[in-house]
C-alpha cells in the first residue's frame, strides 16, 4: 500500500516530510594586499560559527567564537541566520577538494545553504530590504562568508525571498537542491506526455525531480534504494526500481530524457535506454561526449547555479504545494559534527538550527 504524504509528517526517528507546493570567507571581509588576493579577515564582535582550522574530516570541525562580519560590500546582503542545511560541497570544502582551485585562509567557516532575515543591504542591491525573510547560498565557494554561523554575508544574486508556506528554519533545506532540480528539469525541456527516468529518486534532488516532472504531466520512472520505493511512488513515480539491481534496464527503452541525480555512475549503459535524440543531464556523473554522440543522444554534467531567478521559481513551486522535501535530522548549530555524521546515513536533508527568528 502506498503511503500518503501530508504537508508535514513526523516520525519517531526525527525524520519528517516538509510540504512545499570570493570576497568573504571565515566570517571576514576581503582586504587585498599586494599580489595576495586571498581574503583577509577584518573582525568585529564575536559570534558562534562552525569552522575548520585545517583541511580534514568533518568530525574535526570546531565551534568557534568567530569575528562577525564587519562590512557589507557591493551587491551583498548581511543575513541573520535562522538555519542552515548540509550539502556534499560542505564536506568537500572541509576535506580540501577545492584547495588548489580556490585557496582560502584559515579558519574557514563552513556552510552554503541558509534561511534567515536581512540585517543589512549592500550598495547596488534593489530586490531586498532590511527585515526580508530570505533563503539562499553564502558559502565560500560562491563569494560568501559561510552559513554555519549566527551571521553570514553573501551575494544578493544567490538569494530569494523565503516561501510563505514553510517555516523559515525548514526553508534552509531548499536552496541548492531546489535550484539543482529545477535547473535540470528546465535543461531537459520536459513537456506533458514525456517519459522521464530519474536516477536517484530517493535522494533530495532526485525526489524533487520526480515531483517537478510529474507536475508537468510527464510519466516518471525512478530508481531508488529498496527502503525508499513506497515514498518515491507516493511522490508521483509510476514505476520504481532498485538501483542496486540492474536487471530492470533490460525491459526499458525509448525513454525521452534522464535526470541523473545519483552520486555518480557509469552512464554508458543508460544511453541505450534513451530514444534517438534523447537527453541525459547529470548532477555528478561525468560524460564522454564522443560516446554519447555515438549512441545518438546528448549528455551533460550540470553546474548548478542558485541565482535569484531560479530560486524564486522554485519558491513559487513551494508555495503552490507542488513538491515535498524530507528532513532527516535536525540539530542545533553547536552539534554540527554530529550533524555531518548523521548526514552520511540518514535519508533526507540535515538541518542545523541557528536561531529562532519568529519572535523579533
Amino acid at each position: 500500500m502506498r503511503r500518503q504524504f501530508s504537508r508535514i509528517r513526523r516520525s519517531p526517528s526525527r525524520s519528517r516530510l516538509v510540504g512545499v507546493g570570493r570576497s568573504w570567507q571565515g566570517g571576514a571581509t576581503t582586504s587585498m594586499v599586494g599580489d595576495d588576493r586571498r581574503p583577509k579577515p577584518l573582525r568585529e564582535p564575536s559570534m558562534t560559527a562552525i569552522q575548520i582550522q585545517k583541511y580534514g574530516p568533518t568530525d574535526q570541525v570546531i565551534v568557534a567564537d568567530s569575528g562577525g562580519p564587519s562590512q557589507v560590500g557591493e551587491g551583498q546582503l548581511l543575513i541573520r541566520v535562522a538555519a542552515a542545511s548540509i550539502n556534499p560541497v560542505d564536506t568537500g570544502i572541509a576535506l580540501g577538494y577545492m584547495a588548489e582551485a580556490m585557496p582560502l585562509d584559515f579558519p574557514i567557516t563552513l556552510g552554503t545553504d541558509y534561511s534567515g532575515i536581512v540585517e543589512k543591504v549592500g550598495p547596488g542591491v534593489e530586490s531586498f530590504s532590511v527585515g526580508d525573510l530570505v533563503i539562499g547560498q553564502a558559502g565560500v565557494a560562491l563569494g560568501g562568508s559561510g552559513t554555519f554561523a549566527e551571521y553570514a554575508v553573501g551575494p544578493a544574486v544567490f538569494a530569494a525571498h523565503a516561501p510563505k508556506t514553510l517555516p523559515l528554519v525548514e526553508a534552509a533545506t531548499l536552496p541548492l537542491v531546489g535550484a539543482s532540480a529545477l535547473q535540470a528539469i528546465e535543461s531537459l525541456r520536459i513537456i506533458p506526455g514525456m517519459t522521464v527516468l530519474v536516477l536517484g529518486g530517493g535522494g533530495a534532488i532526485g525526489s524533487l525531480g520526480v515531483q517537478l516532472a510529474q507536475a508537468i504531466g510527464a510519466k516518471v520512472i525512478a530508481t531508488a534504494g529498496a527502503a525508499d520505493h513506497e515514498d518515491v511512488l507516493a511522490l508521483g513515480a509510476s514505476e520504481v526500481y532498485d538501483y542496486a539491481d540492474s536487471s530492470w534496464r533490460e525491459g526499458l527503452s525509448a525513454v525521452d530524457v534522464i535526470l541523473d541525480a545519483s552520486p555518480g555512475l557509469d552512464p554508458a549503459p543508460y544511453y541505450g535506454l534513451l530514444r534517438p535524440g534523447g537527453t541525459m543531464v547529470s548532477l555528478s556523473t561525468q560524460h564522454d561526449e564522443a560516446v554519447a554522440a555515438a549512441a545518438g543522444i546528448s549528455a551533460e554534467t550540470q553546474i548548478s547555479v542558485p541565482v535569484t531567478e531560479v530560486l524564486e521559481q522554485f519558491v513559487a513551486a513551494v508555495d503552490a504545494g507542488h513538491v515535498i522535501l524530507r528532513i532527516g535530522t535536525t540539530l542545533p548549530l553547536v552539534r554540527a559534527a554530529e550533524a555531518f555524521a548523521a548526514d552520511k546515513t540518514t535519508p533526507g536533508k540535515t538541518l542545523l538550527i541557528v536561531a529562532d527568528l519568529t519572535e523579533r
